[in-house]
């Protein structure tokens, strides 16, 4: 396998993928969906891979935009603490 090749399997199918990633991150990322496409596959009776795997990877898109709401929000939050500490200090600065 030339080098940065790296085998993975994901829902009885061996990929070779090609990544400049750490191995063990990258067969992560496949243990993930594939975990992701069982669970679909055991909870319903969907005949088509390919279905499942959309399922997947909408349930996938689901949590990384929830993700990125709450990540949003904490940022959000930092912001507003940061200018209340700034206003808190230069309160008393001009005392």
């Amino acid at each position: 396998m030339a080098a940065g090749q790296i085998r993975v399997n994901i829902f009885g199918s061996e990929y070779t993928l090609v990544s400049d990633s750490d191995e063990n991150y990258v067969k992560e990322i496949a243990q993930y969906i594939d975990e992701k496409m069982r669970a679909i596959d055991k909870h319903h009776s969907i005949k088509s891979t390919a279905k499942v795997a959309i399922l997947a990877a909408l349930n996938i898109t689901e949590e990384l935009f929830q993700e990125r709401l709450y990540r949003q929000k904490l940022l959000d939050q930092l912001d507003e603490e940061a200018k209340r500490l700034n206003r808190e200090l230069a309160e008393v600065l001009e005392e």
